[in-house]
């Protein structure tokens, strides 16, 4: 076990000699086995070092293709995805006409993809993000990878979605009835096939009964009406649903405040 211990740091030593000795080489030929060697050790920082000093080191296409093809990897392993996204895209102005196109297309979008942050925070590359997927799709609509920019493109929009029912849902936890109401069918026009519909039709319902219940008197009659219709349009989109009872009980409030103006 001692004789591990020591041999360890002597191996590592050596290792990180003989690395700086092949970075330091003029030999672009033993640069590249290194750094494919490293590559498949998945070592992609000490690839990826050695993969740049060789870009252009090479006379034909196919060993340059591959250079890059790997290099563009290394920082993609690396999690450089703004790097990598990049390159990806690069890589088919360079190779135009190369068999990897396809799949250099779809890996310059999962970058994007990659680079969507938590639904709370600014969604401006979660755009790009879409905007790139739908792009491949329709250059490679009969890929086999349509089937998972597809997906993404789902993951990305939940999230907006998510952003986006927050944001509608807490006009009417602040108080602000009204922002409620517009939010909610903004929302809903956006994304009509939400699995929230329900909820937030009755987050609306409770916005138009507070609005009503709280107007200056010029404007109530006005919003009872407004509130009154709300709900029966709720009651015969949900018949059986969640929330009847509730909805119920405030239409007959609203009816009753409605009887005595």
């Amino acid at each position: 076990m001692r004789l591990i211990i020591i041999l360890t740091p002597l191996f590592f030593l050596f290792s990180c000699s003989e690395y700086q000795k092949i970075l330091k080489s003029d030999d672009a030929e033993l640069k590249y086995i290194q750094a494919l060697e490293y590559y498949n050790d998945e070592d992609y920082s000490r690839s990826l070092s050695l993969f740049e000093q060789i870009l252009t080191s090479f006379n034909d296409r196919e060993t340059l293709e591959n250079i890059y093809y790997h290099y563009v990897y290394s920082t993609f392993y690396i999690r450089d995805y703004v790097s990598s996204a990049y390159h990806f895209n690069n890589f088919n102005v360079k190779f135009p006409v190369s068999e990897k196109k396809e799949e250099m297309s779809f890996m310059g979008a999962y970058c994007y993809y990659l680079q969507s942050p938590r639904y709370n925070l600014d969604q401006e590359n979660t755009y790009i993000a879409i905007d790139k997927l739908q792009l491949f799709i329709s250059n490679y609509e009969n890929s086999d990878r349509v089937a998972r920019a597809s997906e993404l493109i789902l993951n990305l929009n939940d999230k907006l979605e998510k952003k986006d029912f927050e944001i509608a849902t807490s006009y009417y936890y602040t108080g602000n009835f009204q922002s409620a109401i517009y939010a909610i069918d903004e929302f809903i026009n956006r994304f009509p096939e939400t699995q929230r519909i329900h909820e937030l039709s009755f987050i609306q319902i409770k916005a138009y009964y507070e609005l009503a219940k709280n107007s200056v008197e010029e404007k109530k009659e006005q919003r009872i009406k407004e509130a009154i219709f709300a709900s029966d349009n709720f009651l015969l989109a949900f018949s059986s649903g969640n929330y009847k009872q509730e909805v119920k009980a405030m239409y007959q409030e609203l009816k009753e405040i409605q009887n005595g103006l």
